[in-house]
């Protein structure tokens, strides 16, 4: 790589990606090292009527074939749907050590998380654990396995399911990855009954509407929206944040 750039996105469930894929993959093909760290194990989603050990395995290797698609390495911290808020609210030293190790290894640049007004638990929760995994891992009062990551990235929040409450900081033009976000969608072939059937969407006309109605708000076919989290020592200057979307001319909406 000519520049040492690492971002890192931290999401809850296998097919979360799809939120941002086509910015991860633009990012990818310009060299950035891109890391897609997945807290949950998705064995209570889709494929009716396998064991949840089934579902984890499916999911998973359904998940490293999206990441192929994209150009982005796979963490997977293994959490079940079933158990992670048990983790989260009765054993959280430990669960925020895994994500304390895991932002330890990858030492990001740039995080990417969930929204604090996500419709779903899971993606607040481990967006939030997270955030403060992110600001100890930079701490070497943090014991853990690993050296202390070199900083406190700067965060930016990608959008909820369809965008529901949520308002932009700033657009990607993802026209030139777009066929690359389908591809990583169709990785998950799990899902796609099981989206029609539970969530009443088919997720192809879903991802291509959002795509498209970002895209009109900036101008181009299709974009994917973030937004700036404000948070203490999480913003980034434009010039900054500019390292990390190539070929973005205007970072800033």
């Amino acid at each position: 790589m000519s520049e040492d750039r690492r971002v890192l996105f931290v999401i809850a469930h296998p097919d979360d990606e799809e939120k941002f894929s086509g910015t991860a993959a633009l990012q990818a093909q310009a060299g950035i090292d891109v890391t897609i760290a997945v807290a949950l194990n998705g064995n209570r989603g889709g494929l009716m009527g396998a064991d949840p050990q089934e579902r984890a395995e499916t999911r998973h290797r359904e998940m490293q074939r999206a990441c192929d698609v994209l150009g982005a390495k796979l963490e997977w911290l293994g959490y079940g749907d079933n158990d992670f808020m048990d983790w989260f609210h009765n054993q959280y030293g430990q669960v925020e050590m895994t994500f304390r190790n895991l932002v330890r290894r990858v030492d990001p640049h740039l995080l990417v998380v969930p929204p604090p007004n996500d419709y779903h638990r899971h993606h607040v929760k481990v967006a939030e654990v997270a955030m403060d995994a992110s600001m100890n891992a930079s701490n070497p009062n943090h014991e853990s396995e690993y050296a202390p990551s070199s900083m406190i990235p700067a965060t930016l929040y990608c959008r909820p399911q369809m965008g529901i409450g949520f308002i932009p900081s700033l657009y990607i033009d993802i026209s030139e990855t777009y066929h690359l976000k389908i591809e990583a969608m169709k990785a998950h072939q799990s899902q796609h009954q099981y989206l029609k059937d539970h969530h009443r969407i088919d997720i192809f006309q879903t991802v291509e509407t959002v795509a498209r109605y970002y895209g009109s708000a900036c101008g181009v076919e299709f974009a994917e929206p973030f937004a700036l989290c404000q948070k203490f020592n999480r913003p980034a200057s434009v010039q900054q944040l500019a390292r990390f979307f190539p070929g973005q001319t205007d970072v800033a909406s």
